[in-house]
């Protein structure tokens, strides 16, 4: 199939090669011939306009044109022009007097195409004939050819004219010549069919002649070629000998060789491509485990400390590649103690995660001695300094949170700013004091500083794969833009916010490629200041998350009261009701504390919840008790959890006192 629709498309060519010349050739031909043929004409009328303009007297002229009447000498002139169209073969041979409109003819030669012309008579000029006669009204004429095909009257002629001069050297008439040009056509018609004919025969037998040397020297050679490509193809994983017959002493021949070569280069290629397949899968498969063994290395068990109500915390790392240089890190120095880590390893790959382990490790072992975190960065940088023959070096924010007291005592060097937000406040960028890298220089000394979080507050925690994310346009997330996201979700839980973060990132950056790390973690400090919180008692933000810390502080003291199961469920119902208004309501859009006491009273046995607020007054028992007759869609919104509250609660009294909503609820044991 492929020989087939080779030659075909070799015969298509070579037929519109000789077409081609044909038409070219005889165009060119006919043209020429027919321009010779005019020029010729052109001569030999010229010779018989101006033969008749010096043999005609010109001061005669207007005689002719006054009188009409021919005398002597007018049959004379009439003698030689009939004299002269005949041997010449003219068509016509003729004189007249050219006017603005129209022309008087004075002699007209007697030829067989009609009754000629008499003395006097009018005649219009013809297309183009007045222009012809205007342009050679003068003492030195120009030679002009003048061509009209296919005339009505005339047919196809070609016209020559010359001025008649009297004594005082002025035009006063015109000699014409017209030539019938109608065999110039036929013979050109002639010329050209048999001029076509011989192209057509020369140019087939040539073709014919040029199709067997193009198909023995180029076409066999290339279908040799084809045929050897594809067994050269299904070859390549056996150990056949790849061969190629083709001899043509050319570029055929170079090229069957070089399939020879690369016969043997794509062997050699599949070769070296199998085992470097083979070795990347390997790679491959050591960084998936590496991705693995790096995140196991990180905290990632949330929640990560379900015994503690003291505070939430929680934490994500993202690499830009499978692993990363980015780390963080939670951990327990003591049971009042919370050290936090964020650091970003410079670099990216492997490296960078050998340099993150490393520096992870060393970080947590010197925390765990009781050092400040600033001791324990000049001890971490002394170590790596040390033996740091590539030059990387680590940014480290380090913080031990007193989770008695608030107190965060904090070291930063050289990272990103943390981001703080006080219970009552917005989240804001806290400008701290940076040092200098870890492993950038030895005997570098970091300082401390503090900050006291009250109950309520949160602080934010990021790598610059956050503020420096870019999108398509180059435009980075910004840090501005970071804290604005954080605002919007203030009230939520940290892996709440941390989700938020990450998936707004992810939305600015779009489809533009990801270079650099994001990591981030996020803490909820709930707080046991010893001026609020004691054996009964609990202050913590309310929030819908933290109905469950209250409920189980609630259920702590009730155990120690030996309270049976039903009563501690109505009143886990009672504190999921009330604490969650608190948590939607009292300080709305804002969050707030909210401190729930418990005690004991002895006669009767009772327990007393009482829960206290600071947001806007507000007292449930005001509402009207709901008709429970009416069904559910009859029945108006709300008002159902209060009753509830009141109907399984032996007592409920509210009291708005010192800035404080105060609601207690008693229930005998």
């Amino acid at each position: 199939m492929q020989r087939s629709k080779l030659n075909r498309k070799m015969i298509l060519l070579l037929a519109d090669v000789v077409l081609l010349f044909v038409i070219v050739t005889s165009i060119v031909s006919g043209y020429r011939f027919y321009t010779d043929k005019v020029k010729s004409i052109s001569s030999s009328a010229f010779a018989y306009t101006r033969a008749a303009s010096e043999f005609i007297d010109g001061d005669r002229i207007d005689d002719y044109v006054r009188t009409g009447e021919p005398d002597d000498y007018y049959n004379e002139v009439q003698r030689y022009l009939d004299i002269g169209l005949k041997e010449a073969g003219l068509k016509y041979y003729y004189v007249f007097v050219p006017y603005e409109d129209d022309l008087i003819y004075i002699w007209d030669a007697k030829s067989g195409y009609g009754t000629p012309s008499e003395i006097g008579y009018r005649e219009e000029y013809m297309e183009g004939g007045k222009e012809a006669v205007k342009a050679i009204m003068r003492p030195d004429p120009p030679e002009i050819i003048k061509i009209t095909k296919n005339d009505d009257n005339y047919g196809s002629i070609a016209t020559a004219f010359s001025p008649v001069f009297n004594s005082d050297g002025e035009p006063v008439a015109v000699v014409g010549v017209d030539l019938a040009i109608e065999d110039i056509q036929r013979q050109i018609t002639t010329l050209i069919l048999a001029l076509v004919i011989a192209l057509i025969i020369t140019g087939a037998v040539f073709g014919i002649v040029l199709y067997m040397i193009i198909n023995a020297k180029v076409v066999t050679p290339i279908r040799k070629l084809n045929n050897a490509t594809k067994d050269m193809v299904s070859n390549l994983d056996t150990e056949n000998e790849f061969s190629v017959d083709v001899h043509t002493g050319d570029e055929l021949e170079e090229l069957a060789d070089s399939f020879k070569n690369m016969h043997s280069d794509l062997r050699n290629y599949i070769d070296q491509l199998s085992a470097v397949t083979a070795e990347k899968e390997r790679i491959g498969t050591e960084l998936e485990l590496a991705t693995r063994i790096q995140a196991d290395m990180l905290p990632n068990d949330f929640p990560a400390f379900p015994e503690r109500s003291d505070f939430d915390i929680h934490a994500s790392m993202t690499p830009a590649k499978e692993v990363g240089g980015d780390f963080y890190d939670f951990f327990m120095t003591d049971d009042d103690h919370l050290a936090l880590v964020m650091a970003d390893v410079s670099g990216k790959g492997v490296p960078a995660a050998l340099f993150m382990m490393m520096s992870k490790i060393m970080i947590r072992n010197f925390t765990m001695t009781g050092d400040t975190p600033a001791e324990v960065l000049m001890q971490v940088n002394q170590q790596i300094c040390a033996n740091n023959r590539e030059e990387m070096f680590v940014t480290v924010w380090l913080g031990i949170l007193d989770l008695a007291t608030g107190v965060l005592k904090a070291s930063n060097a050289g990272h990103e700013y943390p981001i703080l937000k006080r219970p009552d406040g917005r989240f804001e960028v806290f400008m701290d004091k940076h040092g200098f890298v870890v492993g950038g220089m030895p005997g570098v000394k970091y300082s401390d500083y503090e900050i006291k979080l009250e109950p309520g507050s949160k602080l934010f925690l990021y790598t610059d794969g956050i503020p420096e994310a870019t999108d398509k346009d180059g435009n980075m997330f910004g840090i501005d833009r970071t804290a604005a996201t954080l605002n919007l979700v203030s009230n939520c839980s940290p892996k709440e916010i941390n989700d938020v973060i990450y998936d707004t990132v992810g939305g600015f950056v779009g489809d533009a490629p990801r270079f650099d790390d994001m990591t981030m973690m996020c803490i909820n400090y709930i707080g046991k200041d010893p001026d609020k919180m004691n054996g009964n008692e609990i202050t913590i933000e309310a929030t819908l998350s933290n109905i469950g810390v209250v409920t189980d502080f609630v259920n702590l003291e009730l155990e120690k009261l030996n309270c049976s199961l039903k009563i501690m469920t109505q009143i886990d119902i009672a504190i999921d009701e009330l604490f969650s208004n608190i948590a939607r309501y009292a300080y709305n859009p804002e969050t707030g504390p909210a401190t729930v006491r418990v005690e004991v009273e002895d006669d009767p046995a009772a327990v007393v919840i009482t829960f206290i607020d600071h947001g806007i007054p507000y007292d449930p028992m005001a509402k009207e008790d709901p008709d429970i007759t009416l069904s559910a869609e009859d029945r108006p919104i709300g008002g159902l959890g209060i009753f509830m509250v009141k109907k399984t609660m032996d007592s409920v009294t509210y009291e708005y006192k010192n800035g404080q909503n105060i609601l207690h609820i008693k229930k005998l044991m």
